[in-house]
């Protein structure tokens, strides 16, 4: 590797308590957010046959609160600004709760309280409803979603029966149906145990108090036993299979899965490689050939999976309309022989291991949530004992040779001939478990007071064109983020020329006048870098993400890809044919279904809201190149345009940078066209979609919503957070904790430059589908009427949003995308310096008043996909509107 970086200087300490719990502490305190992440050493392969689904049922039921938390997990955290989530896979199980600094202590007595005293709280209805959230999140994700039973029948047909990897971790929704009581107490006993689990915490905490909190929640919990290595036969069933699948898509879609290597096993990094040359990036080989060269392909992805016990190597392409699936295959089997044979170059492996560098500097950016420190930390932890591997883990790939990667595809094809994979075992021992004296849990921690976190303001400048340059320093890791925001997003066109500004952004990144599509990708991937051109409702972007010595030459690209798009005839047919082919596959998506049928009863025929950000097949196909050398001639101008920098830079430096390289962008564009206010419908419509064999029905219900400079805005984000706006809301508390009828339902206020929509979403059991729309209904109704927000709800939603700020500046790529926003919506770069203030003013007389203005239930529309023979006859009943059916090829 010719790379001389090195990953940056990383610290941590790990201790274990006398019951077996690691716990391991980071101070990383750019924020004030402390992770409170938890891993148990269990998940689906831990389960017999007979409890499949056990481990993720277990991850909703540990939500469900505990003896001295009774109630929903979530409200006491939320209230507070945290973010709380967890996950199961085969191998283990995670929590976290991203909480501010001032209340560390709550998320760990918490935490602790559902690992010592979830089963006094369970009961029966729990159980019950549960249950049914489950079956609900798997005919959402997967028997009502486009390729949603690929992977279950790939784990069925890659291992044995008797394997723990041959089904998901979902499970199977008849054994969850018949779990007890009994049966989930007795898996949690097992496996949810100090002794079997690892803490970490990390973030703006001093790490003597980060292990006094441990020790004093956790440390006279019942140590347990860790979790014995599970045994599995032999992974493969001894021949390769071929397996057709009939489902509901446009596209057709090829998965070629081979038996591999375990995680951290010999060969794994070598694997992980061969993935990314094969499938990562417009400069993977597969992308060229099968994307870019012979366009028969729409999208292609190589990865290695390794879990404990084995693992998969793939290769999944989605093809183009009308190409055969078998000359994809052959193509797929065929560049993996030329590797096996002749290697790969240098500069290929060259690429590849700087953008795996690149890819493990950018994740120590994010402390909590799902893969940021805390989550790393204890996944190294877990899985091999030593959670220091999150820095030294890297030298695996570093030290990957041509060689091994020639080495890691012959092995591939020889297994696919051979029909044999590989299995191997860790075994983990633990300190003899002692009890530290009980802890009167009644005592619940003292509320911390509210801390307000004051977002960062920008250094600005002005660099010689003209253009505003918003800077954000920040030192802690050398990584650099920057974009450039132009007033020129898809709200400036009509519905005619739909995806126009979409398209023009697509395309700007696909060949300069100096630099082909391909040398853009490999210039960039070779460092790590990543670059986009993208489109919103309100702006268009150049944007990137490098490590600090790469900034120069990775803002060379940028304004190449800003000023010098050669929109190339070659490109411009692939580009354009991949855009009618996604949007010819969006009709296998029920939920993109509903959301564009609700934006054509929502917006008139003239509305620039009235079609998606990408357009329609018909607005597309009638695009040519002109139009987006035109659209990009006249909008991505200097006076509409802002610069955003953010993390390891100097402002003075970087307009230097900016400077020598924008000479000579001048022009203008006049003023940006208004954006019409919809009148308002006299009534409700309900509007059906018909899905015949919809194992759920799914709704999108709203009305024209506010511009993001309605005076009401502050208001708007108060009043949705206690409908829709988060787990703990009352349209989720009803549907989902209370009923059980879907896996989760949200609102949403789409604040633009124009009035976007209010609109709530769900997908919703069938046969209750009337019962779950009369109650989404009045939960609006009552939030104006006769059950107005609380003083208590007021004050959890006000402090929600204040306190959970700080983490949307958690990174350099959220900073610039925020600050820019700012610019292209006409707010003042101190603008989140007084946010909390402005939320703070919000109170029951003015979320009264916004309510009144801005939500309608009268005018509510309702779009249904769904099978009409199972729901036709029950929306009738309603008898709220005449039920208007609708085809496809109305949208």
């Amino acid at each position: 590797m010719n790379s001389p970086l090195r990953l940056p200087e990383f610290t941590f300490t790990k201790t274990t308590l006398p019951n077996g719990l690691d716990v391991i502490v980071r101070r990383q305190s750019y924020l004030p957010i402390v992770a409170v992440n938890l891993w148990y050493h269990v998940g689906s392969k831990n389960e017999e046959r007979r409890q499949r689904g056990f481990a993720h049922l277990f991850e909703h039921l540990m939500f469900e609160g505990s003896e001295h938390y009774p109630g929903d997990f979530f409200q006491p955290l939320q209230r507070l600004g945290a973010s709380v989530n967890g996950s199961t896979s085969a191998d283990r199980t995670n929590y976290f709760v991203d909480v501010p600094a001032a209340h560390a202590e709550l998320a760990v007595a918490m935490e602790s309280d559902r690992m010592g005293f979830l089963l006094p709280a369970l009961t029966d209805q729990k159980l019950r409803v549960q249950k049914d959230v489950v079956k609900n999140e798997y005919r959402q994700n997967y028997a009502n979603r486009p390729y949603g039973q690929v992977w279950r029948l790939l784990a069925e047909a890659l291992y044995t029966p008797q394997h723990p990897y041959s089904w998901l971790t979902i499970g199977v929704m008849e054994d969850v149906e018949a779990a007890t009581r009994d049966d989930v107490e007795a898996f949690f006993r097992r496996y949810y145990v100090p002794g079997n689990a690892s803490l970490c915490i990390v973030g703006d905490i001093e790490e003597g108090r980060a292990f006094d909190l441990a020790g004093r929640y956790f440390g006279s919990l019942p140590g347990g036993t860790k979790a014995m290595p599970v045994w599995a036969p032999e992974s493969a069933r001894g021949e390769d299979l071929a397996i057709t699948l009939h489902d509901r898509v446009e596209l057709d879609r090829i998965y070629r899965v081979w038996h591999s290597v375990p995680q951290f096993a010999a060969g794994d990094a070598a694997l992980v490689l061969l993935a990314d040359i094969l499938g990562r990036g417009k400069s993977s080989r597969l992308y060229r050939k099968l994307v870019m060269e012979l366009e028969i392909a729409q999208d292609v992805m190589a990865y290695q999976a390794g879990r404990e016990l084995a693992g998969t190597f793939g290769v999944v392409v989605t093809l183009r309309p009308g190409q055969p699936t078998d000359r994809a295959i052959a193509l797929v089997e065929a560049e993996l022989d030329t590797i096996a044979e002749r290697g790969v170059t240098d500069e290929e492996l060259d690429r590849a291991q700087n953008g795996r560098l690149a890819g493990f500097i950018y994740a120590l950016d994010n402390i909590g949530g799902f893969g940021g420190v805390a989550d790393r930390l204890n996944a190294y932890n877990v899985y091999l004992g030593d959670p220091g591997r999150i820095t030294s883990d890297f030298e695996r790939y570093r030290s990957v040779s041509p060689e091994d990667i020639r080495h890691a595809a012959a092995a591939l094809r020889g297994r696919s001939r051979n029909g044999r994979g590989g299995v191997a075992l860790t075994v983990l021992g633990r300190k003899p478990p002692t009890i530290s004296p009980p802890l009167d849990r009644s005592v619940r921690p003292a509320p911390a007071p509210a801390v307000l976190f004051r977002a960062p303001r920008p250094e600005i400048r002005t660099l010689r064109c003209g253009v505003p340059l918003w800077v954000i320093p920040r030192r802690d890791l050398p990584i650099v983020a920057a974009t450039v925001a132009m007033a020129a997003g898809a709200g400036i066109h009509p519905p005619d020329r739909g995806g126009l500004a979409s398209l023009t952004a697509d395309l700007m990144d696909e060949g300069t006048t100096s630099r082909s599509a391909l040398d853009l990708a490999q210039a960039a991937e070779g460092m790590g870098t990543s670059l986009s051109s993208t489109c919103g409702w309100d702006g268009s972007y150049v944007s990137l993400q490098c490590l600090t010595p790469h900034l120069a030459p990775s803002l060379d690209l940028a304004v190449d890809v800003l000023l010098h798009p050669a929109f190339p005839e070659s490109e411009w047919r692939r580009v354009s044919a991949q855009a009618l082919a996604s949007l010819r596959a969006e009709r296998d998506s029920a939920e993109a279904r509903a959301h564009r049928a609700l934006l054509r009863a929502l917006y008139g025929i003239d509305h620039p809201y009235r079609v998606p950000l990408d357009g329609d097949e018909t607005t597309v196909a009638a695009l040519d190149r002109d139009d987006l050398r035109a659209f990009h001639g006249r909008h991505y101008r200097p006076d509409r345009a802002v610069w955003v920098v953010a993390g390891d830079v100097d402002p003075d430096a970087v307009a230097r940078v900016l400077d020598d390289r924008l000479t000579g962008w001048s022009g203008t564009t006049g003023p940006i066209p208004e954006i019409a206010h919809p009148d308002r419908p006299g009534g409700p419509r309900l509007i059906l979609l018909d899905r015949p064999g919809a194992p759920q029905a799914v709704v999108r219900v709203g009305h024209v919503g506010a511009p993001r400079l309605d005076a009401d805005y502050h208001d708007l984000l108060v009043l949705n957070q206690i409908l829709g706006g988060q787990f703990t809301s009352r349209l989720n508390e009803k549907l989902r904790e209370q009923k059980g009828f879907t896996y989760g339902i949200r609102s949403h206020f789409d604040f633009r430059r124009g009035p976007g929509p209010f609109s709530i979403g769900a997908a919703l059991q069938t046969d209750r589908l009337a019962e779950a729309l009369t109650d989404l209904r009045h939960e609006v109704e009552a939030l104006l009427d006769d059950r107005p927000p609380s003083a208590h709800e007021i004050d959890d939603a006000r402090r929600s949003l204040i306190e959970g700020q700080a983490r949307h500046f958690e990174t350099p790529s959220a900073l610039v995308a925020r600050y820019a926003n700012l610019f292209l919506h006409g707010l003042p770069p101190d603008y989140y310096a007084g946010l909390a203030e402005r939320l703070a003013a919000v109170n029951a007389a003015t979320l009264a008043d916004a309510g009144r203005r801005h939500l309608h239930p009268e005018a509510l529309v309702t779009v249904v996909v769904a099978d009409a023979e199972l729901v036709a006859d029950d929306l009738e009943r309603l008898d709220w509107a005449p039920v208007e059916r609708i085809t496809e090829d109305e949208l």
